[in-house]
């Protein structure tokens, strides 16, 4: 039986972890950090596909993603996945958005009335929330309960894990710029605030008007105020201007959040390259497959990639 050494542990490794699994891998992880120390558990986590290129792949990807988490997760309320309203606002009249097709129920256009001061147009859609403190040990465990190993180590190179496994698997997500010297992966940070819930049950975001970009997730047990994106910035300690622009475009954007308290500022940093890699590739008598580079959509499009690695990986084992 063939092993399949996996690379990373946020949601791109374990997704496609868990279903090369399925298909009847023997799949071992090996990563530095694990949950709740990855990039994935510092998402606000919602689906939408921002930062991903290019849009006809993200399109594919972000639907079968979709499908995926309505029909295996949302129905288990372990996963921490549930359907939830969200509304993108915008200050301009809009036309329908490119990723309406992903989304099975159809999307809607909000009255004026219903807008926040300053803004003349919105998509609100059937989102998904995934609570990525549930999420992750969730993706986890069934990994584990399928007899995937994890091994919790850093590795010097490519090479090293080339020389454990036939086929290697790279989701190191940021870290590819250094284990293949990838330079055109770089980061995008985000910071975020998480503070006490406020009543609201909506998401509301504006990607590209003049609170960009402003964000309110409600969650289980709090509630997510971002963001920003700030590109090849590689700090990840918190800044307090950042905060209260935070603060700001929330209030704007969701004028009944009130006054709120924050409970902590998270800050990371987004894997972002001109377009998302999913390939494969002989290296001498190995298999090297990718899938990596997901910038602001790695939950977005994290079973579509997976479903298409299974795929590569079965067409070049059994060629």
């Amino acid at each position: 039986m063939t092993e399949i050494l996996v690379l990373g542990a946020g949601v791109s490794g374990l997704s496609t972890a868990i279903l090369l699994s399925e298909a009847g891998y023997t799949v071992r992880i090996l990563t530095r950090d694990l949950p709740p120390e990855t990039t994935s558990n510092k998402a606000a986590a919602i689906w939408y596909p921002f930062l991903a290129q290019p849009r006809e792949k993200a399109l594919r990807w972000a639907a079968a993603s979709y499908a995926y988490f309505a029909e295996q997760l949302v129905p288990d309320p372990a996963s921490g996945v549930s359907y939830q309203t969200m509304m993108e606002i915008f200050a301009e009249p809009q036309p329908d958005p490119w990723w309406q097709s992903a989304v099975p129920v159809a999307v809607e256009r909000p009255a004026a009335d219903e807008l926040p001061a300053g803004y003349l147009d919105a998509y609100r859609f059937q989102g998904l929330l995934i609570e990525t403190d549930t999420y992750m040990p969730f993706l986890l465990d069934r990994f584990r309960a399928l007899g995937g190993q994890i091994e919790q180590r850093e590795i010097s190179g490519l090479d090293e894990a080339l020389e454990d496994a036939d086929v290697v698997l790279n989701c190191s997500g940021l870290g590819s710029r250094a284990l293949l010297g990838d330079e055109e992966l770089y980061p995008v940070r985000g910071q975020m605030l998480r503070v006490r819930p406020t009543g609201l049950c909506q998401t509301v975001f504006d990607d590209s008007g003049p609170n960009a970009l402003g964000l309110v997730v409600p969650r289980g047990g709090d509630l997510m105020l971002g963001g920003s994106t700030q590109a090849h910035d590689w700090n990840t300690a918190p800044d307090p201007a950042d905060s209260e622009t935070i603060l700001q475009r929330a209030r704007a954007i969701a004028p009944e959040l009130g006054e709120v308290e924050v409970l902590d500022t998270i800050v990371g940093l987004r894997p972002v390259r001109s377009q998302v890699r999913v390939e494969a590739k002989r290296v001498g008598e190995n298999l090297l497959v990718h899938n990596y580079g997901h910038g602001g959509a790695g939950f977005t499009l994290s079973w579509g990639c997976a479903q298409d690695v299974v795929a590569l990986v079965s067409e070049a084992l059994n060629a």
